[in-house]
């Protein structure tokens, strides 16, 4: 493992000066005449990548990276054997075809992460792995000199992410959180519109995510052929296997796992609320709720909850699961207008706000001022910043992923650094923990605790089984 005080890797190095002195500063506008024959950059220029878990978000994420020519994926570690091989001949297929050759060989699979971490010829870790390996993998990866792009929540627990955030600044780890609505320009214009007052004073911010779900218990068996079992529960208490609680829907809702929907999936939406209303991640807050768990079966996460969030200077957020009674996604609230923005789009109370562009000459639609402050926007073109999704990129998944080899390459913060995505997931926890003891709690992001309640700050933390432990 890299030690902090060990000499930054050379390839980390050279990618740096390549992003300092302006070549590559925009990964998908390279040059056909700096691309290596086989049309992507020369072996030495490109990015190197090891994805640790290759279910359903692994394969999204390596599907997301091929438009972008300077990256390779070279090495796989999966707790399924099938899982691996698969994603292995995959990789392996889209680099045959890309570098129009018969065949290709050159990503291997592993089945300990750890025998990765070990390579130096690996400058990148995709951790789309469950979310109660988050903390303990993040910290070993940062630990071992590479960067990261880590799928949300950020961590399982509070405490994980305290350590994990301290970690990346340590390090000077670059750390994508894989909170990709950031990527989204539509996401970008509401909190726009949020911050820089064309709302008026915002008084409330909605907050609504999909609920949970009862998950009948089945049988326990042996795993399968070549599923580690062990590796796969990794910090989390080793129990009999059934094939229920390692599959959709079963992970995400089993508390060992996941906290739930309410941070999983919430973490999404309380990320947009705290980019729009930084007050929502920065000032203390009184936290009370409500909310119903499954009457049987497996799963012990929420159903659905209501919270209320009340802070000092008068703002409230309501966060709850989708229509309970608020349509899901984000909505802020001034007192001369609102936005409401999701997936599926945005709304706003004065139609015309949804046409605000960089300042230019006005043909009757609302623009944005020329002094207003401009949140971060994944640079999509080497031109000025858009809010429309350029046409080379084909979704937000990969447009996140573009500016995470930039941040690489300048050792700047990408779109989504560590502390957003550790406030945003925190605001899920705390919401759990919350619900458990029924009762209401203050909350001081400052410092990362509740305050006055030993009871609630114990709750940060949790055990991890050996030899997992951060």
């Amino acid at each position: 493992m890299k030690k902090e005080n060990q000499q930054e890797p050379s390839r980390r190095q050279f990618l740096s000066t390549l992003g300092k002195t302006g070549a590559l500063a925009v990964p998908m506008m390279v040059p056909g005449a700096v691309l290596g024959k086989d049309g992507q950059l020369p072996p030495s220029e490109r990015i190197t990548i090891a994805v640790l878990g290759v279910g359903n978000r692994g394969r999204g994420s390596i599907g997301a990276m091929r438009p972008l020519p300077d990256h390779q994926v070279v090495a796989i570690a999966e707790a399924r054997e099938d899982r691996g091989l698969s994603a292995c001949r995959d990789v392996e297929s889209f680099y045959s075809n890309r570098l129009g050759k018969e065949s290709y060989k050159g990503c291997k699979l592993y089945r300990d992460f750890r025998d990765i971490l070990l390579r130096d010829d690996i400058d990148a870790v995709w951790g789309t792995i469950c979310d109660h390996w988050h903390g303990p993998l993040y910290s070993r990866i940062i630990e071992s000199g590479k960067d990261i792009y880590g799928e949300k929540p950020l961590t399982r627990w509070v405490g994980q992410g305290i350590k994990v955030k301290k970690l990346v600044r340590q390090y000077g780890t670059i750390f994508q959180v894989g909170t990709q609505q950031r990527s989204e320009p539509h996401f970008r214009l509401a909190c726009m519109l949020a911050r820089n007052g064309y709302l008026g004073k915002i008084s409330e911010v909605q907050v609504a995510a999909p609920g949970g779900t009862k998950i009948p218990a089945v049988p326990s068996c042996d795993p399968p052929k070549g599923f580690d079992w062990d590796m796969w529960s990794g910090p989390a208490p080793l129990l009999p296997f059934d094939p229920r609680r390692v599959e959709w829907l079963g992970l995400y809702m089993i508390e060992h796992y996941c906290a739930g929907f309410i941070t999983n999936w919430g973490v999404h939406h309380l990320d947009i609320a705290g980019w729009g209303v930084p007050e929502v991640f920065e000032k203390p807050f009184w936290l009370d709720g409500s909310g119903v768990l499954p009457d049987s079966g497996m799963a012990d996460t929420w159903i659905s909850w209501q919270m209320t969030m009340n802070y000092d200077s008068g703002l409230v957020m309501k966060f709850v699961n989708s229509g309970n009674p608020y349509k899901q996604g984000c909505k802020f609230i001034g007192d001369e207008g609102w936005v409401h923005v999701n997936r599926s789009g945005i709304t706003a109370s004065n139609p015309k706000l949804l046409g605000l562009a960089a300042p230019t000459e006005s043909d009757g639609t609302a623009f944005l001022k020329t002094n207003d402050p401009r949140l971060f926007a994944v640079k999509l073109t080497d031109a000025k910043e858009q809010l429309h999704v350029s046409p080379y990129y084909p979704g937000a998944y990969t447009a996140h992923t573009a500016d995470f080899f930039q941040s690489m390459r300048t050792r700047k913060d990408p779109v989504s650094p560590v502390e957003q995505g550790h406030y945003a997931t925190t605001l899920g926890n705390i919401s759990d923990i919350c619900l458990r003891l029924g009762r209401k709690l203050r909350w001081n992001p400052a410092k990362d605790e509740f305050v006055n309640d030993d009871e609630a700050n114990l709750m940060r933390f949790r055990a991890e089984r050996s030899p997992w432990t951060m």
